[in-house]
């Protein structure tokens, strides 16, 4: 080391040496702009790159050799053999194209490929530098101190190896200063560490050549040599860097006015990104630059999607520990070209609002927009799904079929507005009812459904959990619901439950035996719950029955009216009959209205019903001589019917009926339905010219705003008050009112129920203007009152009508 020192401080123009490392690093910091361009791109290209790179770099090693044999003063002449000289340039070239060259094609085993570049490149400087060495005369012996070249040789081939293993491929600019700085270090190192080897020692007698390269000329073949190629060397990276540049600038604008996010990797490792990431990461280029993208952004990436087998993949971008967000992604290799080597680039789409609006979607699409409960089909999916399950576990499930009481009523009172109101403020009670294993969802206007999965199949705890579930279901809807200031209604409803597999095995069983425990409930009065026991099942077996006889019977013609008489309270006279619909099974004998009608009203029979007894009704007054009036009952969904007015003026027009002959019966309760569409379909009728009275007054409710909103031509007292009315002294108040108050108002008021003499006394003595019962005659075919209608026996009729209704 010694030596070293002394060679370098006694022995070199110290101004020498200082040209020679800034040439040193001039012509290395030329040599790796130069190498970093010739590792990326195609095969072809990369050589051509690499050549230049070993030109320059061997020019830069032996120039700065030459430079500093020019700064050595051996107190002797000194000269330099010209072909020795040459070929130690053709070496310094040679050795570091092959250097270069090895780690810059290589794609796999990069580390043991730049080890080995880095020590031909090493190894390419000791032998350009004991070469140039060789090329020197001198009138003198030269010798060396074999361990400190030995020391030379060797740190020049470490320093080579660490070079090219720090530098990689010198595409950032840390990776090229630590490359610029390990080669000029190995060059200068392993040069002045020879020199401190050399032994000159003088003797005259050996001649100096006269075909040798002075020092003066030596100085100026080394400047032009060393000035035009690490110039030329210099223009051209800095050519292509510009068009890189140029062209790197053009696919940032593309890339940035994208809008998905794009990264472009190569080997893995990020080397760009556009804007749309950088705002995704919320990051900088700088901070990404160099990082594993699939390993620190993706994680979860599939193996196939990492291996590039496919193409497209939708997972989550890791933004930090913890903190991911949906992204789809699509992988695209880009092959290399004149400026880059093969790329990966991966255009990435957050998927948040695209996954938000599928959950949107399919939200709406299970769930009602009214109540915000899950909808009909969702809930038979779950259902199907509970029932699956339940097969397996052995544990039951319970199904509750809820319907509110008197909704139409509200909706008819209040209006629609007020309805949905209603039904909101339902959903969002119930909707508090929602645990893990219950679920509730509206199924229809103001129908809903529950379900419920227990977790054990005991029978008690299964009727316990259901009937708990549906009390405080109805213990929820008891709290009024707000309409609007100053108006509130009260809710209740009817519940139904139905286990499975107790009371069905399908959904269709189910559901339907847990509807026919709620209609029990509905025809209990509502506000309660029924379990299903299999008497309803028979029960609707027995209704349906029914219902496809009375059908028959109709279409038969095997249904026959029969009539009533209604007579003038004071002379008895009779004024007309009313029609009452008969029929006789051939198997169940006479079946009662009050067992047939509700289910014509149920099944929707009683419009065509309604219609066959007017048109019955109407043909058989039409024929009567004495003309007599007829009334009809009309059902409350008859009364629901916008083309009722039609029907009957109709049916009119068929017959040849006068209009004033018919009398249409409806009970205020119907009216009550909907007020506004019957008092149209009322106006309608009465403006044809037909009679309307009100049937059962003071059982519905008895308001005389009805009375006076509707066109109604008579009051009908009911029966229940008749009965009462020599035993009940509230019952004698109530008919003397309605009696005053149809007097008051212009309306004719007709008793029905009347059965005794006493009842007639106190009625005709209250001025009563019309009675009906079995004081006056049982409801019978019309033949058995045939002399009234045809008005041959009106002189004594009294006579004849009290026999025929004697009981």
């Amino acid at each position: 080391m010694y030596r070293v020192l002394d060679c370098l401080t006694t022995q070199h123009d110290p101004w020498l040496v200082l040209i020679a490392v800034l040439l040193c690093l001039g012509g290395v910091h030329t040599a790796f702009n130069l190498y970093s361009r010739a590792c990326v791109g195609r095969l072809q290209q990369k050589l051509s790159w690499l050549f230049l790179t070993g030109v320059v770099t061997g020019c830069a090693i032996w120039a700065t050799h030459f430079v500093a044999m020019l700064a050595y003063d051996p107190v002797l002449p000194v000269g330099y053999n010209p072909g020795l000289t040459i070929l130690s340039l053709l070496i310094a070239i040679v050795a570091t194209f092959i250097g270069f060259t090895i780690p810059g094609i290589a794609k796999q085993n990069l580390v043991p490929a730049r080890l080995v570049g880095g020590l031909v490149v090493g190894l390419g400087i000791s032998a350009m530098h004991f070469t140039g060495m060789a090329a020197m005369r001198v009138p003198g012996v030269i010798s060396w101190h074999m361990d400190i070249v030995v020391a030379a040789i060797l740190m020049g081939a470490a320093f080579g190896m660490v070079t090219l293993l720090i530098a990689g491929k010198a595409q950032t600019g840390r990776e090229k200063t630590y490359g610029k700085i390990g080669l000029t270090v190995a060059i200068v190192t392993m040069h002045f560490s020879a020199m401190g080897a050399l032994i000159i020692t003088p003797d005259p007698t050996i001649p100096v050549p006269a075909q040798i390269i002075s020092q003066s000329s030596l100085a100026l073949a080394v400047a032009m040599v060393a000035t035009l190629v690490i110039g030329i060397g210099f223009v051209m990276a800095m050519i292509d860097r510009q068009l890189r540049e140029n062209a790197s600038a053009r696919m940032r604008i593309f890339g940035d006015s994208a809008i998905e996010a794009l990264v472009m990797t190569q080997n893995g490792i990020i080397v760009d990104a556009n804007h749309s990431f950088l705002k995704m990461i919320k990051g900088e280029t700088a901070t990404i630059s160099g990082v594993d993208f699939i390993e620190t952004w993706l994680p979860d990436a599939s193996p196939a999607f990492r291996d590039g087998a496919e193409h497209y993949t939708e997972t989550s971008l890791a933004l930090s520990p913890g903190h991911t967000i949906p992204v789809e992604v699509i992988r695209r290799d880009l092959p290399a070209d004149e400026f880059s080597e093969d790329a990966v680039i991966y255009a990435l789409r957050d998927l948040r609002e695209r996954y938000e609006a599928e959950r949107h979607i399919r939200y709406l699409a299970e769930h009602d927009a009214l109540t915000k409960l899950l909808n009909r089909a969702t809930f038979h999916d779950r259902l199907a799904l509970a029932l699956e399950q339940s097969r397996v576990t052995g544990n039951p499930v319970s199904v509750l079929c809820i319907d509110l009481d008197h909704f139409k009523e509200l909706n008819d009172t209040y209006g629609h507005i007020a309805g949905d109101h209603a039904l909101r403020e339902v959903g969002e009670r119930i909707g508090k009812l929602i645990e893990d294993n219950v679920i509730f969802a509206r199924v229809g206007g103001d129908e809903f459904v529950a379900l419920i999965v227990h977790d054990n199949p005991d029978p008690d705890s299964m009727i316990a959990t259901a009937q708990n579930k549906a009390q405080a279901l109805l213990d929820c809807l008891s709290v009024p619901v707000f309409i609007n200031p100053g108006n509130s209604a009260r809710i209740a409803a009817s519940v139904g439950i139905a286990h499975f597999p107790d009371d069905g095995d399908d959904i269709e069983s189910i559901m339907f035996h847990a509807d026919l425990a709620m209609y029990r409930v509905k025809q209990g009065g509502g506000n309660h719950l029924v379990f299903f026991s299999p008497e309803m099942d028979d029960e609707y077996r027995y209704k349906r029955q029914l219902s496809g006889a009375l059908r028959h019977a109709m279409d038969e013609n095997a249904l026959e009216l029969h009539y009533q008489p209604q007579c003038n309270a004071h002379s008895s006279k009779i004024i007309g009959f009313e029609a009452l619909l008969r029929w006789h099974h051939p198997e169940l004998g006479q079946v009662p209205p009050s067992r047939f009608i509700p289910i014509a009203e149920e099944t929707g029979l009683i419009n065509p019903l309604g219609e066959w007894v007017m048109r019955k009704a109407c043909e058989e007054a039409v024929t009567w001589t004495n003309p007599l009036g007829i009334a009809v009952n009309l059902s409350a969904v008859q009364l629901q019917n916008l083309d009722l007015a039609q029907t009957v003026a109709g049916i009119l027009d068929e017959t040849g009926l006068a209009p004033e002959r018919l009398e249409l019966e409806i009970t205020e309760t119907a009216l009550i339905h909907n007020a506004s569409r019957s008092r149209k379909i009322l106006t309608e009728i009465k403006a044809l010219g037909v009679r309307i009275a009100m049937d059962d007054f003071g059982t519905g409710y008895s308001s005389l705003a009805t009375l006076q909103n509707f066109p109604v031509d008579r009051i009908k007292i009911d029966q229940s008050f008749i009965a009462r009315l020599m035993a009940s002294e509230q019952a004698v108040a109530i008919v003397r009112a309605v009696i005053n108050l149809g007097r008051d108002l212009k309306l004719e008021v007709i008793a029905e129920g009347v059965e005794t003499e006493d009842q007639v006394a106190f009625l005709t003595a209250n001025d009563c203007d019309a009675v009906q019962g079995y004081k006056f005659g049982h409801p019978r075919p019309i033949a058995d009152y045939q002399t009234t209608v045809s008005g041959t026996a009106v002189a004594a009729q009294h006579r004849s009508i009290a026999g025929i209704g004697s009981n």
